[in-house]
């Protein structure tokens, strides 16, 4: 996805430019916005061709800067992530959930092995609670 910018006094000769415009072979424009209040566009594409990529936004490239952001459909994303976590004996998310509950049982375990630690050396400590002045 590209997000498109220009400046307000460059709008006329980016509307020209682009009134005429057609991307090139290797570019699969999904769909096109404008936005509103002016300046900036938005373009969806598929393409695997970096030069056509270069193609595409050459006549522009004096007058507009381009933000461009690898994008991929959510539920495609997760089907090409849960594949590989399924090959590589990565754990599934019910394994990563009882992965996390043993985590945190051994951090519950450690604080209570700490809150031990601090009871017996406040026990054996020659300064008592009560003889440290009250905080105002």
């Amino acid at each position: 996805m590209d997000i498109v910018s220009w400046e307000p006094e460059d709008s006329v000769r980016v509307g020209e430019i682009f009134s005429t415009y057609e991307y090139p072979k290797g570019i699969k424009v999904i769909d096109e916005w404008v936005d509103l209040s002016g300046c900036r566009s938005f373009i969806i594409y598929e393409t695997d061709d970096p030069e056509a990529y270069i193609a595409s936004i050459q006549p522009f490239m004096e007058l507009c800067w381009f933000e461009t952001f690898p994008i991929m459909k959510a539920k495609k994303y997760m089907q090409t992530v849960m594949k590989p976590a399924g090959k590589s004996g990565v754990k599934g998310h019910g394994e990563a959930a009882k992965l996390e509950g043993a985590a945190e049982e051994e951090i519950l375990k450690q604080i209570e092995g700490l809150e031990k630690r601090v009871h017996r050396l406040e026990h054996h400590s020659f300064l008592k609670q009560e003889d440290t002045p009250e905080k105002v």
